[in-house]
């Protein structure tokens, strides 16, 4: 394996200055930059260019022989310590009356230290050290060591060296043990470039109360880095010192509780910029729930709003269905009512017209019998008269004839023709009035007929008038209908783009306002306030900034 020294800086997690470290060598290169220049050979750069004043760099054979030698002694000793310690152990069980047991007693317990080191060093290579592990491989190596030291014929106390001799190979062992487990921390260590969080030995035995808490702190609040945690300790010592020497005595109510924080939130693993910046990260934490908590009002008072149009919107739906529902009755009603008329017209017309005819032919024909009548009584009349006259004037001729010289008497049959004369005349006269009575019945007949024909194409014309109306009130209906349908049609595809588009309430009402002023020619005016109240139940004010917005939104090119 080729290695290099890398020397750098590994910041710590806190607040802080960084503390500078040279980590060991490792047993892998370093990474090399894209753009580096190439390097030949396996060594590192000449001495002659490194800087002025740094370490000579081993060369990869050199290491690689120290690997060798090392992994090469390391077993060497430990088999030795292994068939030294099988042999002492095994004598020692047999004193002890293990029997044919003390044959495997040694290997159970050198396969146990064996095991559980080399399972200690697996999961420290791999990142994830047991310490339970390795204490019972050094418990098992204690008792191998105190087993060895009791083996010999000699007690410990009788015979100290003999019992040193004895357990100095496990003690090796152990030693190489714990060389490879820190070799392999490190080199993780460096490759995750990332610090010890082992507190030094010589700090516990120099300030034993202060490495406690400084302890304390690093495993409650999980801070990783020894070198972090002691940079948070010197920068808050540093900061102490600075509050003393600004406020000088009584330093601590001078400086004041927000001064105060680096000291107070010591225990809790913060450094000393982190508690300066405490409040300010409090008022912005406390703003920004405020704003989160202001949004979220808004939120809420948009759904509000959003049910309230989504209400009125269903309000609206039942309110324009339940006039479609009127205007069909009333459509029906007027229909029915026209129906009705013209049939009760048509109905008068026939009565009238057949009770006037029947009138017509009653008096028609009263007025030919009384006429027929009239005329042969006054034919039968003038008939006796004629024949009476007819009569007196024989018998006047005869007495004429036998009274010639009656004078008077020719004068009373003269003045009789005249009388009878008279009555023809008078009778002439009845039967010419009788006759302009029955035209007269005859032109009131004809009269009745034509008003009946007069309402028999007043009645037509106003079943076509009816007509009319209702092929008018059809397409009416009709071009309603498509327009509503047109209309449900558009709104549902700018609900669909709106949704799409997720705008607000507040942007949804703007966009239905537009379409509402586009539906009347694109004029503002044309649309009252009182209309965008009603339609988004809302005050004059909000209407007046909507129907505004709407304009604005139109005049940017919104087309619906």
């Amino acid at each position: 394996m080729t290695t290099t020294i890398a020397t750098g800086t590994v910041p710590p997690q806190g607040a802080g200055p960084a503390a500078p470290v040279t980590p060991p060598p490792t047993t892998e290169p370093a990474p090399v930059a894209p753009d580096a220049a190439p390097v030949t050979g396996k060594t590192a750069p000449p001495a002659a260019e490194a800087a002025p004043g740094a370490p000579r760099a081993w060369s990869a054979k050199a290491m690689r022989a120290l690997v060798v030698a090392a992994v090469v002694c390391g077993v060497v000793i430990a088999g030795i310590g292994f068939v030294g310690s099988y042999d002492a152990l095994r004598g020692l069980a047999e004193r002890r009356g293990f029997g044919t047991f003390s044959y495997v007693f040694p290997i159970g317990i050198d396969a146990g230290i064996v095991a559980m080191y080399a399972i200690d060093l697996i999961m420290v290579s791999r990142r994830m050290p047991k310490p339970m592990l390795r204490w019972i491989a050094h418990v098992l190596t204690v008792a191998t060591i105190v087993f060895n030291a009791n083996a010999g014929q000699k007690t410990p106390a009788e015979d100290p060296l003999a019992a040193a001799m004895h357990g100095v190979l496990p003690v090796l062992f152990v030693a190489v043990v714990e060389a490879a487990r820190h070799l392999i921390i490190k080199t993780n260590r460096l490759n995750m470039a990332a610090e010890s969080d082992r507190v030094p030995l010589h700090r516990w035995l120099l300030a034993p109360w202060p490495t406690w808490t400084l302890y304390r702190r690093m495993k409650l609040w999980e801070i990783p880095s020894y070198a972090q945690m002691v940079t948070l300790e010197r920068d808050r010592t540093v900061y102490k010192a600075w509050l003393q020497h600004k406020h000088g005595r009584s330093w601590k109510k001078k400086a004041g509780a927000e001064a105060l924080l680096p000291f107070t939130m010591a225990s809790y693993g913060l450094s000393v910029e982190q508690s300066l910046a405490l409040p300010q990260e409090q008022k912005e934490a406390e703003a920004a729930r405020k704003a989160a908590e202001r949004e979220r009002e808004a939120e809420a008072a948009e759904r509000e709003e959003q049910l309230k149009l989504t209400a009125e919107e269903r309000n609206a739906a039942a309110r324009v269905r339940r006039l479609e529902i009127a205007a069909q009755v009333t459509t029906a009603e007027h229909r029915i009512t026209a129906e009705t008329t013209v049939a009760g017209a048509e109905s008068r017309t026939a009565e009238a017209t057949a009770q006037a005819q029947a009138e017509v032919a009653r008096a028609t024909a009263e007025a030919e019998a009384e006429a027929a009548a009239h005329t042969a009584r006054l034919t039968a009349e003038a008939t006796r008269r004629q024949a009476e006259r007819a009569a007196t004037a024989a018998e006047r001729t005869a007495e004429r004839e036998a009274e010639a010289e009656q004078s008077a008497a020719e004068v009373e049959a003269v003045a009789r023709a005249e009388e009878a004369q008279r009555r023809a005349a008078e009778d002439r006269r009845k039967t010419a009035a009788a006759t302009a009575e029955a035209e007269a019945k005859e032109r009131s007949a004809a009269e009745e007929r034509r008003r009946t024909a007069e309402a028999d194409r007043e009645a037509a014309a106003h079943r076509a008038r009816t007509r009319q109306a209702e092929e008018q009130a059809a397409e009416a209906e009709r071009r309603t209908a498509e327009h509503r349908a047109a209309e449900q049609k558009a709104e549902l595809a700018a609900q669909e783009a709106e949704d799409m588009a997720r705008l607000s309430p507040r942007e949804r009402a703007e966009r239905k306002v537009a379409r509402m002023i586009l539906a009347a020619g694109g004029d503002m005016s044309m649309v009252p306030l009182a209309a965008v109240e009603a339609e988004l139940n809302v005050g004059r004010t909000v209407a007046g900034e909507r129907r505004q917005a709407a304009a604005d939104l139109i005049a940017s090119g919104y087309t619906g």
